[in-house]
């Protein structure tokens, strides 16, 4: 048997009219089922994909402008150490700086009564050389000594001053003076390991330091 839409033609406009309705409700259910919403679902997705790429384009543009920051501190930071390491007198060099702090004392008119390395006390990049002193003299011989020392190309502290025992000799008066001086080294090893740490920076693209 044939199927025709004459039934369908015969009806009344108010019926065709809602089967019409009906047809269209069911296409759109299904366009809607089986087209719109995984497409919107997908849409949604790659939204969230985009969202994710941008926070984190944002992450490395900020890690890129702290990096270029942080070469630039780290430039200036190691300048600063090449300068302090260029302060530091070596192992070698400590008993020829040890005896200049002496000559110095006496120069200023001095007598030594103690001259006494302490133990090194060791940091991390450095250690400490203390030197106990005890001297006699006036107090302008005592300042005159500490002010040449202050003046001497490598650092060295002077800590712990105590003056007594006041006395007048010769028309002059005198005290004795004990203090520390404390002069630096840089630990060869870590001297070394630092050289080390800069090829490493080199070659990493960091720019190295100038001097």
């Amino acid at each position: 048997m044939a199927v025709t839409l004459n039934p369908i033609v015969k009806l009344p406009k108010s019926k065709k009219i809602l089967i019409l309705a009906c047809v269209l409700g069911a296409i759109v259910s299904l366009y809607a089922y089986l087209v719109y919403l995984p497409a919107s679902a997908e849409i949604e997705k790659e939204k969230a994909d985009i969202s994710k790429l941008e926070t984190q384009l944002r992450e490395l543009r900020t890690i890129a402008a702290n990096m270029k920051r942080f070469r630039v501190e780290s430039g200036k930071l190691r300048e600063e150490l090449e300068l302090a390491m260029a302060q530091l007198p070596t192992s070698k060099e400590i008993p020829s700086l040890l005896a200049n702090i002496s000559n110095l004392g006496k120069e200023a008119g001095l007598e030594f009564l103690l001259f006494r390395p302490a133990p090194e006390v060791n940091r991390e990049f450095y250690a400490e050389i203390p030197v106990e002193i005890k001297v006699t003299g006036t107090y302008n011989d005592v300042a005159i000594f500490f002010d040449k020392v202050g003046k001497l190309p490598r650092i060295v502290n002077i800590s712990g001053v105590s003056m007594e025992g006041a006395k007048e000799a010769l028309g002059r008066w005198e005290v004795t003076t004990s203090c520390t001086a404390t002069t630096f080294k840089f630990i060869e090893k870590a001297t070394t390991d630092l050289v080390k740490d800069k090829k490493v920076e080199e070659k990493k693209g960091v720019p190295p330091s100038k001097k």
